[in-house]
């Protein structure tokens, strides 16, 4: 009986023994293997899908009819400089007609306009107009400049008008104030302001426990530098498009902010440190749209 229990025992030291030598080989694997860091994948494919995600919700064309443009009521007008297909006032560049006797002068000179064979001779696109009426249907015009008459070329049929009186764009400047522009832009400027003053109380926040004159740095790990850098980047080549949307600028802030929380839980796990990220988008988007939506 003795015998048995011994021959037990020694079963089970063998069987630690063999395991601990297992424990310890994987362990020596491990050390041997160059550690993977996956952050990396994971910021670039983040930024990817931002990306793809903003080309994708980029307003799609419509192809729409101009005829008989007399037959119905006009509801509205987007308009904006140069080219483009202006759609609505959170598209960057683009206006639209606030006054109903703005309205009903458009409508009256609309009626007016002569349809010719003139062949513009280097064309300069001054305005990009887009008009639309009860009946749901659109139309799409744009302005150039001739010596003596204001030609509109119909982007939908290719027809060319002629307008010998007052141009689209000089009803607009008689009716339409500027008073609403400049009042956007100051209270864009207010809010900036507040915003700033936040940050301050928040770098206040951010002080080293030990030597209170020292600030901790804004950054936890290279990682959010690396996607503050590539948001920048990003962000300049959205910017530059002409009809950049409204939509697109406040979901890529709110993603770049979020990949940067998301690494500070993991890497610092400082609350100040959160919320200047969230401040600073928020003064990015609206330092943006006081720029580019009030010009």
């Amino acid at each position: 009986m003795f015998e048995k229990e011994k021959l037990s025992e020694l079963k089970k030291i063998q069987v630690q023994t063999e395991k601990k030598e297992e424990d310890f080989n994987k362990i020596q694997q491990r050390l041997q293997t160059k550690p993977f860091h996956w952050q990396i994948p994971v910021v670039i494919i983040a930024i990817a899908c931002i990306t793809l995600f903003l080309v994708g919700t980029f307003p799609i064309q419509q192809q729409n009819t101009s005829d008989d443009m007399d037959s119905s009521v006009l509801q509205a007008v987007y308009y904006m400089q140069w080219e483009g297909d202006p759609k609505s006032t959170l598209q960057r560049g683009v206006k639209k007609v606030k006054k109903e006797k703005t309205l009903k002068e458009m409508e009256n000179l609309l009626q007016k306009l002569q349809q010719t064979d003139i062949k513009i001779e280097d064309p300069s696109i001054y305005q990009s107009y887009r008009f639309q009426f009860e009946d749901n249907r659109i139309m799409r015009l744009q302005e150039y400049r001739g010596s003596e008459s204001m030609y509109y070329r119909d982007l939908d049929t290719g027809q060319v008008y002629l307008l010998n009186e007052n141009s689209l764009q000089e009803i607009i400047e008689l009716h339409e104030p500027e008073a609403g522009r400049n009042s956007s832009l100051y209270m864009g400027i207010v809010f900036i302001t507040l915003l700033l003053f936040a940050t301050s109380k928040v770098k206040k926040k951010m002080r080293d426990p030990e030597d209170p004159k020292r600030h901790i740095p804004m950054h936890s790990t290279y990682w959010q530098s690396v996607v503050e850098i590539l948001s920048l980047l990003i962000m300049i080549s959205l910017i530059s498009i002409p009809q950049f949307h409204l939509f697109q600028l406040i979901s890529f802030l709110i993603l770049s902010a979020l990949i940067n929380i998301l690494l500070e839980v993991k890497h610092g796990k400082n609350k100040w440190r959160m919320v200047q990220f969230i401040l600073w988008k928020i003064f990015a988007g609206v330092y943006i749209y006081s720029i580019l939506w009030n010009v």
